[in-house]
């Protein structure tokens, strides 16, 4: 057997967890972007439906600027659990 071919046999599990992986975190990070995508425009159908005083005093007292950073802290949250179990599959979990 020659080295390249015991590097390649060495090298082809490690290739397939790391592609596996990134596949996994793809599919989370693609599907709760479009979650977020509906929550925000419900959010948004929602607020606009208000009458326009209440809409006013909402978005004066900064309710589009609180959503936003609670949408910020959702979507950061869900990433950093992506990035965890895509860790786990490569066997290395700092956590």
């Amino acid at each position: 057997m020659g080295l390249g071919t015991f590097l390649l046999s060495l090298a082809r599990p490690l290739l397939g967890r790391i592609l596996v992986s990134l596949g996994f975190s793809v599919v989370t990070i693609t599907g709760m972007s479009a979650v977020v995508v509906q929550v925000r425009n419900m959010f948004i159908g929602q607020v606009n439906s208000l009458p326009a005083d209440m809409l006013n005093l909402f978005l004066y007292a900064g309710g589009g600027v609180g959503f936003g950073i609670i949408m910020g802290a959702i979507t950061t949250r869900i990433t950093l659990w992506t990035i965890m179990n895509g860790t786990k599959v490569l066997g290395r979990n700092p956590g």
